[in-house]
């Protein structure tokens, strides 16, 4: 016989039941981000794939033998003895399988529920009563959990959950989800349930290994994914400890999570905290916090950045009696969030550190083909143009610098490098998609720091010796190109020292 879990129309019906409802009450913007990162960062648990392959039987024994009578009359979860009955069941549409072969009736069952997910529940918790010992249990929970979300039924689903969990302990999306689901709920046992599932998440987290991520996946995207996920589960734990009215560990992981990943949601939590401690600048600069990072993501209206400016105004107000000085706590409190960001972020590899001639210098080319050395463009004149995606003025620059090397087009003493100087590199190769920027296209690589380079573009022409030449900075487009070509001959013409 066919197992019904390589069978094409079986494994289409089950998946039908995968994936949430857009509806659902927990998915707020916040939620519906942490579910996302939640199916993203899937890829980085090996063990949750070893228990899966455990669970799965062979094509061997695939179908188990029939239970004794006293399992069959067993309960599978608390759920199921409270499962509706169907005042009526119509006749199957395939012939009824026999009772010893229960992926068959776990198949019919599927497949007669059709797209009625009540239905679904129905035929999986009967099915469940008569093999409660089945070896699919598992993905039959799976889909009887997300059968109960979309209908709502929260505490079905989380009962579903711990079933899950039970069976298979490192299960990262069913831990998560069960987390979430506790938190909602109002009684302490249930916040403490969640705060050791959440704890669970994040020790397995830490034990990810680099080496178990998808092959179209890369380290950078890997590490960012994880730390966006790891700063979800500290927020969630401090959201719960703040419930049961314990501020210093809600403090402690609310400003880890932000620490790994700046966002408002940690800000908003650590401003309340503050305020209920009558620690008014405190609170005032963590919802300026708030209120920047809340401005980002226009599709996210789950914070009211009014109601955040008026809360902020009233603090400030009780506090100094006017409105000075509230501008630049905003400022500050922005600048020393993204301080304490770094602060706390992975380690950025440093390149060409402490070194002080820029013919010592090795710079990454952007399309990560082999590196360029400097060196071997020693005795040449070399214009740097450094940029950064965010930079509007150095795409008319960029335009501009197009005719000055049609003026020098054909010489090979004479090299453009276009040097990017942007913090986030990941962006790069996304932004030269769309926009194209001609020259030798290269990373500042320390670069930028050796030439104090501090406003954007910047232009910078070494002679032969590499000295500085000339050196423009800013947007200034006036004679732009008559004064850069004068300069690169005059630069070419002077003799090495």
């Amino acid at each position: 016989m066919l197992c019904p879990y390589t069978d094409g129309k079986f494994r289409t019906s089950m998946n039908s039941f995968s994936g949430m409802n857009p509806h659902f009450e927990l998915q707020s913007p916040f939620m519906r981000s942490r579910m996302c990162i939640l199916i993203w960062f899937l890829t980085l648990s090996v063990s949750e794939a070893a228990l899966a392959r455990q669970q799965s039987p062979s094509p061997q024994s695939d179908t188990p033998a029939k239970p004794p009578a006293a399992q069959q009359k067993k309960p599978a979860a608390p759920a199921a003895q409270a499962a509706p009955k169907a005042k009526s069941t119509p006749a199957p549409a395939e012939p009824q399988a026999t009772a010893s072969d229960p992926d068959t009736e776990l198949q019919v069952a599927v497949q007669q529920a059709g797209n009625d997910r009540a239905a679904l529940i129905r035929n999986l918790e009967a099915y469940l009563v008569k093999y409660p010992d089945s070896p699919r249990r598992a993905a039959i929970y799976r889909a009887l959990v997300e059968s109960e979300m979309q209908l709502q039924n929260l505490k079905r689903a989380l009962e579903y959950a711990e079933q899950i969990i039970a069976i298979q302990p490192e299960d990262s999306k069913t831990l998560f989800l069960a987390a979430s689901l506790l938190e909602k709920m109002p009684d302490d046992a249930s916040q403490a349930r969640a705060i050791g599932y959440d704890t669970h998440l994040i020790e397995l987290v830490a034990k990810a290994d680099p080496e178990s991520r998808s092959p179209q996946m890369t380290l950078e995207d890997w590490q960012a994914s994880r730390n966006k996920f790891t700063m979800n589960l500290y927020v969630l734990r401090g959201k719960i400890e703040r419930h049961l009215h314990k501020n210093d560990e809600a403090v402690k992981d609310l400003s880890q999570g932000f620490r790994l990943l700046p966002n408002v949601e940690a800000a908003l939590n650590l401003g309340e905290i503050a305020e209920e401690n009558k620690n008014a600048d405190e609170a005032v600069r963590q919802y300026a916090v708030a209120f920047l990072l809340a401005g980002q993501d226009p599709e996210d209206n789950s914070v009211s950045r009014d109601a955040l400016r008026l809360e902020m105004g009233n603090l400030w107000r009780r506090a100094h009696d006017s409105n000075a000085g509230l501008g630049d706590v905003l400022l500050t409190s922005y600048d020393k969030a993204r301080a304490l960001a770094k602060a706390d972020s992975p380690e950025v590899p440093t390149y060409n550190k402490a070194l002080t001639d820029p013919f010592q210098f090795t710079l990454r080319h952007v399309d990560g083909s082999a590196a360029l050395k400097l060196a071997d463009a020693r005795g040449k004149t070399i214009i740097l143009d450094f940029w950064t995606t965010w930079c509007s003025y150095c795409r008319i620059t960029e335009a501009m610098l197009s005719d000055v090397r049609k003026k020098f087009a054909g010489r090979d003493d004479v090299i453009f490098l276009a040097v990017n100087s942007d913090e986030e590199e990941s962006q790069v190769s996304l932004f030269l998609k769309e926009k194209h920027f001609e020259g030798t296209l290269v990373f500042a690589d320390g670069l930028d720091s050796l030439f104090k380079v501090e406003s954007i573009p910047t232009i910078i022409v070494l002679d032969r010796a590499g000295k500085v030449a000339y050196r423009t900075q800013g947007f200034a487009p006036d004679n732009f190109a008559d004064a850069l070509s004068t300069a690169i001959t005059k630069a070419s013409g002077s003799s090495a020292q």
